[in-house]
C-alpha cells in the first residue's frame, strides 16, 4: 500500500513538473533560441533559476518563519483539506516518516518549483522587463491567484485565505524580481506546503 502510494505520488510528481514547468520552460527557450539567438544559460537566467544574494536569502527565511508561525496559529480548515478533492487527503492518518517523504515531494518539488518557475520565474519575469516593478508584480500575483479561485470554489470555507495567497504572492512576486531568482519564492512556497501536508498528517 505505502509503496504504491510513493509510486503514485512519484508520476504525479514528475507529470506536474513536465506540465507546469517543463514544457513552458521548453517554449519559452524556443523562443529566445529562434529570436533572440539566447543560449540555455542565459534563457535560465532570465527565467530565475540563478543563484541567490545573501541579502534576499535572509529576507526569504524571514518570511518563511512568519508563514509557518502564522499557519500554527491560524490553521487552515481542517475539513477543507481531508475532503477527497483536496491534495492533502492522502496524508489523513499517514505515519510520520511517509508523510515527510511525500511531503517534501509534493511541498518542494510537485508545487513549489513546478509553481514558482512557471508563475514567478517565466510569468513574473517576463512582465518585469515590460512593465514597472509594481504593475508586474501586481499582475503576476492576480494570475497566480486564478487557479486558486477554483480551489475555493471546491472548499467554500477556504474563501477567506485567499487574500493571503495574493498577499504571498506578492511578496514572492516582488522577492522574485528583485533578486533576478526564483529560489527565495521556492523557498517560501516549498516550506508552506511541506508543513500544510505535515499538519493533516499529525491532526488526523
Amino acid at each position: 500500500m505505502l509503496s504504491t502510494l510513493l509510486v503514485s505520488a512519484a508520476i504525479g510528481t514528475a507529470l506536474n513538473v513536465v506540465v507546469l514547468a517543463g514544457i513552458p520552460f521548453f517554449g519559452y527557450y524556443l523562443f529566445h533560441r529562434w529570436r533572440r539567438n539566447r543560449g540555455l544559460a542565459e534563457v535560465a537566467r532570465r527565467a530565475g533559476l540563478q543563484g541567490l544574494e545573501l541579502r534576499y536569502l535572509g529576507y526569504s527565511l524571514a518570511f518563511t518563519a512568519v508563514v509557518l508561525a502564522l499557519l500554527l496559529i491560524w490553521p487552515p480548515p481542517l475539513q477543507a483539506l481531508v475532503r477527497k478533492s483536496s491534495p492533502q487527503h492522502v496524508f489523513v492518518g499517514l505515519d510520520l516518516g511517509p508523510a515527510v517523504v511525500l511531503a517534501l515531494l509534493f511541498g518542494v518539488i510537485k508545487t513549489g518549483f513546478s509553481e514558482e518557475l512557471l508563475f514567478r520565474g517565466l510569468i513574473a519575469g517576463s512582465l518585469s522587463r515590460r512593465l514597472s516593478l509594481g504593475w508586474a508584480n501586481f499582475w503576476q500575483a492576480v494570475i497566480f491567484l486564478l487557479p486558486h479561485l477554483l480551489l475555493a470554489f471546491v472548499a467554500p470555507e477556504m474563501w477567506r485565505y485567499l487574500v493571503f495567497v495574493f498577499a504571498g504572492a506578492l511578496v514572492v512576486g516582488w522577492l522574485r524580481i528583485k533578486s533576478g531568482s526564483i529560489l527565495g519564492p521556492w523557498l517560501i512556497h516549498a516550506s508552506l506546503n511541506t508543513a500544510t501536508c505535515l499538519l493533516v498528517a499529525l491532526r488526523t
